[in-house]
């Protein structure tokens, strides 16, 4: 900035240092909740599992212990039906034809049931006939379920009609619970809700679960969670009688994360319930039995692994192949992958057990006013690095700056605020990084070409700038947005193709401003007007056309790829890449980091010094915003642990220099062959 706006411009730094510390702080504080949610709960399927070692011909403990080894901690548990207790032999369903036909002796008087429920002889101990009379009668009305009395039998008379009848679920059996902790596991227990849900509905469900050993978490089943009803009257008042009996026992809400990893698995009422709860909610992971189909077992147990480390999941819950590998039965295979995710789970320094549940930190709101505060100051800064403004005006923004900042944090106290300060760093501290830059090597006389020795130099040296100044608004935005709600993504960043778009956008504009790009610049509409009339009459050729789609279908890429919602897929060859650097570095980089945008930075330094056309060196300055807006970005991934976005972002820094540096050697070799061959032509001619 010119030299009459020094004072404002020291005064806005200072705001931004201050910011930043109030940051550093906070970012610790983050860490240091983080850090306390270390332990993976890894959970199956209890019926599917047994099912499968015996057919595999395993005994059922022996079998079990086995996946115990493996790193499995919980089974999964789920209502049960009729048919299910008929085919496990536990009771038999009988029609009321059957009855009359095959037992007579049983001497039934009352006749009048459509379907029969015969459980254990009275001598004997039978765990499930007074539990299964009980969810019968909650599901279907107690007119609709009868106990026949009889000296010989448990037997019960219904009515309903099938195939509704037999598929119906009734509710989670204790005994089946209790088998499951008796060998040392822990439960999770998988309700679904019940049609016109009542509070002496739940109260028997909870009843029930407090009579289980080891429960370890709820997850609820179907499109609704325990309590729902449509009732909108009553609907508060049942999802909160759901959310104190949890509290009362313990149990968090256990949440399945969506396909596209954003968020959860829509169930009506779950996030009602999960503010009732006060957000103790565990993230689950439950991978798809048809995506497990179409890939190794080495992926599945990565796509886990990253799921932990990344996305603050503490629960896995692994699906079953459906086929075994070469030289491998069923349970083997299985067993593999399942083995393969805990090693890297323990090498990372994770444990597994009863999963982690992140405790309800929000920041310190004084802290969090002054980040604010100091983050609107920056937006100033970056305002004069594209309009010098009078030190007037610079101090009557700043403090509308500080008010609105620190203002809008304590008056509005709402996500939404924050997203905006977050989403201004995320597009300010880049665009700062590239100008400022710009504006430093703008001052300095460079007359004939310089040395690829002082390209790689000043290279390594601008990106150095360039990541530590643009990592202050990485720093703003995981303080500001660090709170429980987006850790466990109930509120997150919206704002993704916007600061990756935008940032390019803006440094473009700065670069206009500075440099004559086809002999002019920007400092007027009039200015403008040229240029647009300039641009708009240059000649379009084949080559050019090609060089323009190429660089559309580099955007497309660019774009596409970014979000939650890319619709540009991965290639395989990419993938590889990623679980090499993923198994090699502690947080791997992005791609369009050390790939991309540094090694582009470098090119930029050489284009400059080297006197290469302005043309190119416009689009590599573009080129390199990409690399350090995409490292501000990655802040914005709050669900990511804090020190895992900032470490990919050294990793993407230290890999790019490197790369930088033998894209540099690379041209300084192509243009001395180039020479060279010149040289030899020439005596020829």
């Amino acid at each position: 900035m010119e030299k009459q706006h020094r004072y404002s411009n020291m005064l806005m730094i200072a705001a931004v240092l201050i910011g930043l510390l109030c940051s550093i702080y906070m970012c610790v504080q983050r860490y240091a909740v983080e850090e306390r949610t270390m332990t993976i709960e890894q959970a199956m399927d209890y019926d599917a599992v047994v099912s499968m070692v015996r057919n595999d011909g395993y005994d059922t403990d022996e079998a079990l212990e086995k996946f115990r080894q493996a790193g499995i901690t919980s089974f999964t548990i789920y209502d049960t039906t009729l048919n299910k207790l008929t085919q496990r032999g536990d009771i038999s369903l009988i029609t009321r034809l059957g009855f009359q036909l095959y037992y007579p002796q049983l001497q039934i008087g009352d006749l009048s049931y459509d379907y029969y429920v015969v459980g254990q002889p009275k001598d004997k101990e039978d765990p499930y006939f007074d539990e299964i009379t009980a969810d019968l009668k909650a599901r279907l009305g107690a007119d609709s379920v009868g106990v026949i009395a009889n000296s010989q039998y448990r037997i019960l008379g219904l009515r309903g009609a099938m195939p509704a009848l037999g598929d119906m679920n009734l509710g989670i059996l204790s005994a089946d619970a209790k088998a499951i902790a008796a060998r040392g596991f822990h439960v999770i227990l998988r309700p679904t809700n019940y049609s016109n849900v009542s509070k002496e509905q739940i109260d028997q469900f909870f009843q029930r679960a407090a009579d289980i050993p080891d429960v370890s978490g709820i997850m609820f089943v179907g499109k609704e969670v325990l309590g729902y009803t449509p009732d909108k009257e009553q609907r508060k008042a049942m999802l909160a009688v759901t959310a104190e009996h949890m509290k009362a026992q313990g149990l968090p809400f256990y949440m399945i994360e969506a396909a596209n990893q954003l968020q959860y698995d829509r169930q009506d009422g779950m996030y009602d319930l999960a503010d009732l709860l006060n957000y103790q909610t565990v993230r689950i992971y439950a991978m798809s039995k048809e995506e497990l189909e179409k890939i190794t077992p080495e992926e599945a147990a990565m796509r886990f692994y990253i799921s932990d480390l990344e996305r603050n999941v503490r629960v896995n819950l692994y699906p079953l192949y459906k086929k075994p590998l070469h030289g491998m039965n069923l349970t083997e295979t299985n067993l593999s992958y399942i083995q393969e995710t805990s090693q890297k789970l323990k090498d990372r320094g994770y444990t597994l057990g009863r999963a982690s549940i992140m405790e309800g930190y929000y920041p310190n709101a004084l802290l969090l006013a002054v980040t604010a505060a100091a983050a609107a100051c920056g937006f100033v800064f970056v305002l004069n690095l594209f309009i010098p403004l009078s030190e007037k005006v610079n101090y009557i923004l700043l403090a509308l700056a500080v008010v609105g900042g620190a203002g809008g944090t304590v008056l509005f106290q709402s996500a939404l605020f924050l997203q905006l300060m977050a989403i201004g760093c995320a597009v300010a501290s880049p665009t700062a990084a590239m100008l400022l830059l710009l504006d430093w090597w703008r001052k300095k006389p460079i007359d004939a070409p310089l040395g690829y020795g002082r390209v790689v130099r000043d290279g390594a040296v601008g990106l150095t700038c360039a990541v530590a100044i643009a990592m202050i608004g990485g720093l703003y935005i995981a303080a500001m947005l660090g709170n429980i709600r987006f850790f466990m993504e109930f509120d997150f960043y919206r704002g993704v193709k916007l600061t990756f778009v935008l940032p390019i956008l803006l440094v473009a504009a700065g670069y206009l401003l500075r440099f004559p790009l086809w002999g002019r610049t920007i400092a007027s509409p009039q200015d403008f007007a040229a240029f647009a009339k300039d641009f708009l009459n240059i000649p379009i050729k084949m080559g050019t056309l090609i060089l323009l789609g190429m660089l559309a279908m580099v955007a497309f890429i660019f774009v596409g790829r970014s979000g939650h919602t890319a619709g540009v897929p991965v290639p395989d060859f990419e993938v590889a890449l990623r679980r090499f650097l993923e198994n090699a570095m502690y947080a791997r980089p992005r791609e369009k980091e050390f790939l991309v945008g540094h090694p582009a930075f470098f090119l930029m330094v050489a284009a400059m010094y080297r006197k290469w056309p302005q043309i190119l060196h416009f689009l590599l300055v573009l080129a390199a915003t990409i690399g350090v807006g995409s490292m501000v970005e990655t802040f914005a991934h709050i669900r990511t642990p804090f020190l895992m976005s900032f470490i990919r972002g050294i990793d993407g820094w230290l890999l790019g220099l490197p790369l930088g540096i033998i894209g540099v050697c690379g041209v300084a070799f192509l243009e001395y062959i180039t020479n060279w061959l010149g040289k030899r032509v020439k005596p020829r001619e």
